[in-house]
């Protein structure tokens, strides 16, 4: 995308995890880059002090006028929704929260999209939409069959988006992303959690170590949904952004041991990190977007790994969500997090 000159961008949720990626590859290819957070779960450092034409607005996508304001002021020509609360097993305790942000948060975008009319948006989903695939890799046409509150969320919106195509001439298409890891990381997700506990000494306490996940560099994951925008592949549907790879949690954990100078990485089962309902593999095939664009990822999980620990080593051995999970994911932290008056919006961490 970056290719066709200056445009005037929005990224919803660009103070998280992968939206701060994504801010950073636009700014880099010379775009005027708003970013809309209300940091509830993004962090303002993710998004200080980048170069270029990068504007961060503090308002909330549950405000109306508020979004209105907004496009009338920006004019954006392209959206990007991040928008999302996103850590499965807060949903558990707070379903209400999770659909007004998920949900709710993307039906609002898509009406100030059709009311101001833009080029078009990507939303951002899940692999979560699939649940327990009967096939492996997964494919865009296989069953969406969610397991829990947050996949359902975010599959409601997915869907959102498929309608507001077909009735409402809205152009925007969806990327379902398979799990990212990398710097910045804004909730206690496995890979980051496996390097805090490291950061400690060789003994990682995990939850279903032998399940598989598809894990990709979060600056391929920004690129991948560059490229989707960027790309004549049909609005009102589903492409996949993710590797293609399945690695087993232990075995991510023993490359992160060796890289952090642990010879021998003991692996111990914590029950609380057990999902209700766990899901063995996530395994994509994200060949429709690789045969339309050329994306493919582009930094090996070894590579990736060290890069992401040496970020976190460089600021200060710590990760965001540490503030209110200090000893990782606790099911009393869970219960502390979901019961704040959280504000509306959160970003997809």
């Amino acid at each position: 995308m970056g290719s066709n000159g200056s445009e005037r961008i929005l990224v919803a949720g660009g103070a998280g995890f992968v939206g701060s990626a994504l801010v950073r590859l636009l700014a880099d290819q010379g775009h005027r880059v708003v970013v809309l957070d209300n940091f509830f779960s993004g962090v303002r450092e993710n998004v200080a002090d980048l170069a270029g034409d990068v504007r961060v607005v503090d308002r909330d996508v549950l405000d109306d006028e508020a979004l209105d304001e907004l496009f009338r002021e920006e004019e954006p020509e392209r959206v990007y929704n991040l928008i999302g609360d996103t850590f499965v097993p807060s949903a558990y305790l707070h379903p209400r929260r999770f659909f007004r942000i998920n949900t709710e948060g993307c039906l609002n975008l898509l009406l100030a999209a059709a009311r101001h009319g833009i080029r078009r948006m990507v939303y951002v989903s899940s692999t979560e939409v699939y649940g327990r695939a009967r096939e492996l890799p997964i494919r865009e046409d296989a069953a969406l069959l969610p397991v829990n509150t947050y996949a359902v969320s975010k599959l409601a919106a997915d869907r959102l988006c498929a309608t507001f195509f077909h009735e409402h001439d809205v152009p925007v298409v969806i990327a379902r992303i398979f799990n990212a890891y990398g710097p910045r990381e804004t909730q206690p997700y496995v890979v980051p959690e496996i390097i805090r506990q490291l950061a400690r000494g060789p003994v990682v306490r995990l939850g279903d170590a032998s399940a598989r996940r598809d894990l990709t560099f979060v600056e391929d994951t920004a690129r991948g949904l560059d490229a989707l925008m960027g790309s004549d592949l049909p609005d009102g549907e589903a492409f996949h952004v993710g590797s293609g790879v399945a690695y087993e949690i232990a075995e991510v954990a023993r490359v992160c041991g060796r890289l952090m100078a642990h010879d021998d990485v003991r692996i111990e089962l914590d029950e609380r990190r057990l999902r209700r309902y766990e899901i063995d593999e996530f395994r994509c095939d994200a060949s429709k977007l690789g045969s339309a664009t050329g994306w493919r990822p582009a930094v090996p999980l070894e590579e990736g790994l060290r890069r992401t620990i040496d970020w976190y080593e460089a600021n200060g051995r710590t990760w965001s969500w540490e503030s209110w999970c200090p000893d990782g994911v606790t099911i009393n932290a869970l219960q502390a997090r979901a019961a704040t008056d959280a504000p509306a919006g959160a970003t997809l961490g």
